[in-house]
């Protein structure tokens, strides 16, 4: 058998980077040494193609110690097998200057001035990023609060930045009261759309694991699936999502600061298959979806939740398991949930959750029904003014598809079975309703409870009755067995 042949180029300077990711074929390992690269724009691997034995690999000689600063990042297009381990990304958020490397690839249609990430992968496979510290420059990124109505806009990290109006204006009437950052009161509702690490275009079997991912204070979710975007309809497959370290995300929003967003709306019907395993989130305060599944057939698994906010949210999409899965509150601190469901076919088994202090598993209804089936060209039907709407969603235009997908859609024949809830706080341990279309063909089955306050099963009374749905050996009385270690 003929050895592998890898070629070493070690690299100690930003120039020196690109030009051996420019040079890089099936077998290069680039070792960067210690210190900072920068350059205007990221640095851009495209077209290059490695292969399961000779991958292209870009690490640090010493880990975490080659460090990627200023304005810039690293951008991976099509592309496969490539490597990328121990690197530190702390860029900031970017300049109006600092897109020269993709213009001069012919990637200016790439351009995301003000709102670098620190990695991006666009229609790339078989890509690997292994044991990296993300922990961006957020300094300088805009972000919005309210104050008795009236917008107020500041800057992350600049003292004495915050403006009143509608728009971020320098010149703008001062603001010096406290911010978000200040007062749990005051909550983030718009800012600067930045991901940390983003995952877009038609791809497959990519592997993010063993990340150290935070802090992240400032607006935007942290690690995002966004496919082809609005204007497709297909999102990265078979990706695994595994052993990273969530940590530190924060202070509250009303909505966009998810730590994983598997997909979007529009793409929310395609499967994907990825599989989120095996990570820790801690200290999460973002908003009240940690993990927001927006894609189908996927798999959320062995995960732990320590003392956060929110919970794993199954916001669009069908047919997603969620099982051996633990979180951890204290009984105190307000918004700790474990799931909530929308769409068809998903089941939410096995999971441990203790010290919760919101709906622990919440079968929301839907403003929106598209049936039992979980096709990917449903009759939604829908109220408006007192009356039922109904469209076929290919018969529409992609602005009214991509709209009707936004909905909170109807769950149909959910499982939630073999949980173990211990010690919430007066909240509801079970719940199923809501909206306008209620649950149909629920199973609940073989629970565990232990608390002492609380509701164990609530189903709205507002609505007519949820359809169909199944109770069994949801309240028994308890054995030795059952409050001992249990069978997973």
């Amino acid at each position: 058998m003929q050895a592998i042949k890898l070629e070493h180029i070690q690299v100690g300077m930003a120039a020196e980077l690109q030009q051996a990711l420019d040079e890089a074929t099936a077998g290069t390992v680039i070792e960067l040494k210690n210190g900072s690269y920068e350059q205007s724009g990221p640095f851009v691997i495209k077209d290059k193609h490695g292969s399961v034995l000779q991958p292209i690999r870009i690490e640090a000689v010493h880990l975490g110690k080659a460090i990627i600063t200023g304005d810039c990042y690293l951008h991976i297009e099509n592309s496969s097998y490539i490597e990328v381990v121990g690197l530190t990304f702390h860029s900031g958020i970017g300049a109006a200057s600092s897109e020269q490397s993709l213009i001069d690839r012919g990637l200016s249609h790439r351009s995301l001035t003000g709102v670098h990430p620190g990695i991006q992968l666009q229609s790339a496979s078989h890509v690997s990023i292994l044991r990296n510290t993300f922990a961006l420059n957020e300094i300088g990124q805009p972000f919005r609060f309210l104050v008795d109505k009236v917008p107020v806009w500041g800057l992350y990290g600049i003292a004495g930045s915050c403006r009143y109006g509608s728009r971020y204006d320098p010149n703008g009437d001062v603001y010096s009261g406290p911010t978000p950052y200040d007062d749990a009161n005051l909550i983030t509702d718009n800012g600067t759309h930045r991901h940390f690490i983003r995952v877009e275009g038609v791809s497959s079997h990519n592997r993010i694991a063993y990340n150290d991912i935070g802090p992240k204070r400032a607006f935007g979710a942290v690690l995002i699936y966004d496919g082809e975007g609005h204007t497709g309809q297909t999102i990265s497959q078979h990706d695994v999502i595994e052993y990273n370290y969530f940590h530190d995300i924060g202070p509250r929003v009303t909505n966009g600061l998810e730590a994983i967003r598997l997909g979007l709306s529009s793409v929310s019907l395609a499967p994907a298959y990825a599989t989120i395993q095996y990570n820790l989130f801690d200290g999460f305060d973002g908003e009240d979806e940690i993990i927001s599944v927006k894609s189908s057939d996927n798999t959320i698994r062995y995960n732990t939740v320590r003392q956060s906010y929110g919970g794993f949210v199954a916001r669009h999409g069908h047919r997603n398991n969620f099982y051996g899965n633990f979180f951890f509150g204290d009984g105190k601190k307000p918004g700790m949930s474990g799931f909530r469901i929308y769409g068809n076919d998903h089941k939410i088994y096995n999971n441990y959750m203790e010290g919760l202090t919101d709906r622990v598993i919440r079968l929301d209804g839907g403003s929106h029904d598209a049936g039992p089936e979980g096709g990917t060209n449903p009759t939604v039907k829908w109220m408006k003014e007192g009356k039922e709407m109904s469209a076929t969603l290919g018969d529409l235009p992609a602005e009214q598809r991509t709209e009707l997908l936004r909905g909170h859609w109807r769950p149909y024949h959910v499982q939630i079975y073999n949980n173990t809830l211990v010690n919430i706080n007066d909240t509801d341990c079970i719940s199923t309703g809501g909206k306008a279309y209620q649950p149909v063909g629920t199973n609940v089955y073989d629970n565990l409870i232990l608390s002492h306050s609380g509701t164990m099963r609530l189903e709205t009374s507002e609505l007519p009755k949820a359809e169909g749905t199944f109770l069994d050996g949801f309240v028994r009385p308890l054995t030795v067995e059952d409050v001992g270690p249990r069978a997973r």
